[in-house]
């Protein structure tokens, strides 16, 4: 067996709007209305470094509404992509789900459909791994593996610190931004190591 097939890896799973782009309540329908946050790049910047896959596992149901074509998904992650790879920066994987809430699928979060898929695709090893995400849902799902979980204040329906302590499960971190989580996971590393 070659060893370097079994060697596992560790990765930060991402929401994408509210946690890596300002969010829509009208969805973000094309390129245009995709605006990633002046400091999202730095931060995965940090999280490749640091040695970890990024990895975007992201509910867009305007696509099972008719709101938007996969082919505009691609030009939205594909703009993602070339505006962090500038700082050196890497997205290595996107998982999205298509589907309704009341579709019941297994791939919109909070289930854990893309979750599991991408763990398997990548040979992750979840006691290394973060999920972060702006919103219960996300909290949920990363928990939902045992990865550890940081909920990030710059969704749109941001909620307040005595709404997230009602929460179960909890957020294991709580950061203002994705930067402010990169730094956390950097210096959780840091701590690692010592």
């Amino acid at each position: 067996m070659d060893h370097q097939n079994t060697m596992k890896t560790k990765a930060v799973f991402l929401d994408r709007d509210g946690t890596l782009n300002a969010d829509s309540v009208h969805y973000i329908k094309s390129a245009d209305e995709f605006h990633l946050f002046n400091y999202t790049a730095d931060a995965l910047r940090i999280l490749t470094r640091l040695g970890y896959m990024n990895i975007l596992i992201t509910n867009q149901s305007a696509l099972g509404r008719n709101m938007i074509t996969v082919k505009e998904i691609e030009n939205i992650h594909l703009r993602l992509k070339t505006a962090i790879r500038r700082v050196g920066a890497e997205i290595h994987g996107i998982y999205y789900c298509p589907h309704l809430p009341d579709d019941n699928c297994e791939c919109r979060k909070p289930k854990i459909g893309n979750l599991e898929k991408a763990i398997r695709d990548f040979n992750i090893d979840i006691g290394k791994s973060f999920f972060i995400g702006d919103s219960f849902k996300d909290i949920q799902t990363g928990a939902a593996v045992g990865c550890r979980t940081i909920f990030v204040r710059t969704g749109i329906d941001s909620s307040s610190i005595k709404t997230l302590k009602k929460w179960n499960p909890r957020p294991d971190f709580i950061a203002e931004n994705l930067l402010e989580a990169a730094q956390l996971i950097e210096c959780i590393e840091r701590n690692r190591d010592l």
